[in-house]
């Protein structure tokens, strides 16, 4: 070892002891007494102003303050795209008997019921903060209060809503063959919703790579939200190169949804040439959930051109669900046309 592999890996190591010491150091803080605990750090940019919601049946709305020990945890972020208005992130955690059971993160201008009783701390380290929450998330310490699942979710959301790059990273080591499945899926998730270019080609690259199909079929979905890259082309190539039925099917049903011009073209294209008939069969699914009457033109022009006759059994049964009048004008010429021009047809 020459002296500046030397020095380079000391400077690695005293940065890795630091970070540790930075990261028990607010575990303690965090765990000195029992209730609710707060503290502040900035916020990712493009977050909006996570809040809390209410539901009421099949609808959500943000209400007016929010009530820490309410069961369920959900944030909305109807600024989504644009700044928050102070970019702070305020973390809320839970001790009880020295472990942390409930968690919750919002934005630090979203107010809090009143009278709920906070410890506050000052001073906190992003990078701290991401460390202890990263820490106990690969150690699975939440497993009191709330479910592990949503536990975990929160906790995710709240590494992704850190202004830091920390944050990209903790996540992607989350996100590794080393965990559970539903870990490493939350994980790309939020790299996906809130990490920008970076997180979404740490999506990308699992969703080509690894070798868990199921978990590639997850990433999908959430490669089909991300940000910062044509996540729509990458989608599509994915449909096309995929060993997995299950996958390509994934791949382009997310095409279909993601309100992109060119997913009716390119998910016809693929019935053309897709091998599988159950894929065909669920191509042909995917088209009928475009929006924009883009889903009867497909589906009228797979019933006009040259296709398999269960593709276009399928295109008929899509089209008798529509109810469009594009629809019924078609079926109506359809059945109208003598038997040997139906056939011909």
């Amino acid at each position: 070892m020459n002296l500046r592999t030397g020095i380079s890996a000391f400077a690695a190591l005293l940065l890795a002891n630091t970070a540790a010491a930075g990261e028990q150091e607010l575990s303690k803080r965090v765990l000195q007494q029992d209730g609710w605990v707060s503290y502040q750090v900035p916020m990712v940019a493009d977050a909006g102003s996570p809040c809390c919601l209410e539901s009421y049946g099949k609808h959500a709305s943000r209400t007016g303050s929010c009530d820490l020990d309410n069961r369920s945890w959900n944030i909305s972020s109807d600024e989504h795209g644009s700044h928050s208005v102070d970019g702070t992130l305020a973390l809320y955690l839970h001790v009880e008997h020295g472990h942390i059971d409930k968690m919750r993160a919002f934005s630090a201008a979203c107010p809090i019921r009143e009278g709920q009783q906070i410890r506050l701390l000052d001073n906190v380290g992003s990078a701290d903060s991401i460390a202890m929450l990263s820490q106990s998330l690969a150690h699975a310490e939440f497993v009191k209060g709330d479910s592990l699942k949503d536990v975990n979710d929160i906790e995710l959301a709240a590494i992704a809503l850190h202004a830091d790059d920390a944050a990209t990273a903790a996540l992607a080591r989350l996100a590794d063959k080393s965990h559970p499945r539903k870990l490493r899926e939350q994980a790309l998730f939020w790299s996906g919703q809130l990490r920008g270019k970076t997180g979404a080609e740490l999506v990308e690259r699992v969703a080509r790579t690894d070798p868990d199909a199921e978990l590639r079929a997850e990433a999908i979905f959430a490669l089909s939200e991300s940000h910062g890259m044509d996540v729509y082309a990458a989608i599509q190539n994915i449909s096309l190169t995929d060993s997995s039925e299950h996958v390509r099917e994934q791949a382009m049903f997310w095409m279909a949804q993601m309100g992109d011009a060119r997913a009716a073209k390119d998910i016809t294209a693929a019935i053309s040439t897709e091998t599988s008939e159950k894929v065909r069969e669920q191509a042909v699914f995917a088209l009928s959930q475009l929006k924009d009457k883009q889903a009867e033109k497909a589906l009228i022009a797979l019933m006009r051109g040259n296709y398999p006759r269960k593709v276009k059994e399928q295109a008929l049964f899509w089209l008798g669900q529509s109810g469009s009048d594009e629809a019924m004008d078609f079926l109506d010429q359809l059945l109208s046309k003598p038997a040997h021009s139906a056939k011909e047809g």
